[in-house]
């Protein structure tokens, strides 16, 4: 009789997945940020407010990699439903303003 294969848990992997996503989506934000900045200091400077987003994720990213890490450690999931939401309403409001200093700015 053979015995079942282990479960092996790389937990390296996933937590270098889920800080790289973090960084590709602060960075996102960051560029996006500097070109509110940008119309911003053209005199627009309603558009400041959708730069914030950007400095959050980027500051939360090393949090996050440093509980994705501990959680794996320990066998637990890593998923955050309310952290998705959270970032989901952050790409929304990066992308409105986005296309806001688009369509509304001169």
């Amino acid at each position: 009789m053979t015995r079942p294969p282990e479960r092996v848990i790389d937990v390296g992997l996933q937590a270098e997945r889920t800080y790289l996503a973090w960084t590709r989506t602060g960075l996102t934000f960051a560029a996006t940020a500097v070109l509110l900045l940008r119309r911003a200091a053209l005199g627009e400077l309603w558009l400041l407010v959708f730069g914030v987003p950007a400095a959050v994720i980027l500051a939360r990213a090393q949090w996050r990699y440093r509980v994705t890490v501990a959680k794996v450690k320990q066998g637990r999931s890593a998923a955050a439903p309310r952290l998705v939401a959270a970032i989901a309403a952050a790409c929304a409001v990066v992308a409105v303003g986005g296309l806001a200093s688009v369509l509304f700015t001169r």
